[in-house]
């Protein structure tokens, strides 16, 4: 979590400070960069980073549900609120429990780019977020749920006993052998998003020499050191 919150401050500080984004936003998509870098263990059954994501996927979506049903009254919208949570907090994370391993489908690279592409419709269409910024924020979703699994490679490898720990190959992976239905049907509904996103303005941006080249340009100050600091 520590080393995905550092990498999403850093990317979202790049884009904020080349006008790619908003000072809200660069909050923004730096938090799910740091929720995406838990994503890859919430298979992990008795895990912190199960516990909290599961809770906090149900108060995003207990959220998402009063927000799309938005005519009810406060007392119908706090027993949605209410039924939606505990739904997802003790239903639907007990049917997960049983019906997934640690290390398994959900520790992949393709589960890290459909993670990114839910979020990014979810922004959207349910919490009504600028389609750019959405975009964004799928990616840094994704960003940070790499982010995990790279780290995971890299510690089952022992460089001072100079061997490759059991572990080794289980966590950057675009499959999994032992369970090739699970991979195809994420592949698949990868598939299926893929038209409903537009990924032109991110790629642009991304590819653009005048990004990086406004990004050497805001490295050092423009002036006085801090100047205005303390104005508000």
């Amino acid at each position: 979590m520590v080393v995905g919150a550092t990498f999403s401050g850093v990317s979202s500080t790049a884009l904020l400070t080349t006008g790619q984004v908003s000072s809200s936003g660069a909050f923004l998509i730096f938090s799910l960069g740091t929720i995406g870098s838990l994503l890859p263990d919430i298979d992990s059954k008795s895990s912190i980073p199960f516990k909290v994501t599961f809770t906090l996927l149900s108060v995003f979506t207990a959220f998402a549900m009063i927000f799309s049903k938005a005519g009810y009254s406060l007392i119908e919208l706090l027993l949605l609120w209410l039924g939606t949570y505990f739904f997802m907090k003790y239903i639907v994370m007990e049917l997960f429990i049983r019906l997934t391993v640690h290390r398994g489908i959900f520790h992949t690279v393709p589960m890290g780019i459909l993670a990114g592409m839910i979020f990014t419709v979810a922004l959207k269409n349910l919490f009504f977020v600028d389609s750019k910024l959405a975009v964004w924020g799928g990616f840094f979703i994704a960003l940070g749920f790499l982010v995990h699994l790279i780290l995971d490679e890299i510690y089952s490898v022992d460089l001072f006993n100079k061997r490759l720990k059991s572990s080794f190959g289980t966590a950057f992976t675009f499959y999994k052998r032992d369970n090739l239905v699970g991979t195809f049907a994420i592949y698949l509904l990868i598939f299926m998003f893929l038209p409903n996103i537009d990924l032109s303005h991110l790629f642009n941006i991304l590819s653009s020499e005048n990004f990086y080249a406004k990004l050497w340009q805001t490295f050092l100050p423009n002036g006085t050191l801090f100047n205005g600091l303390l104005k508000f």
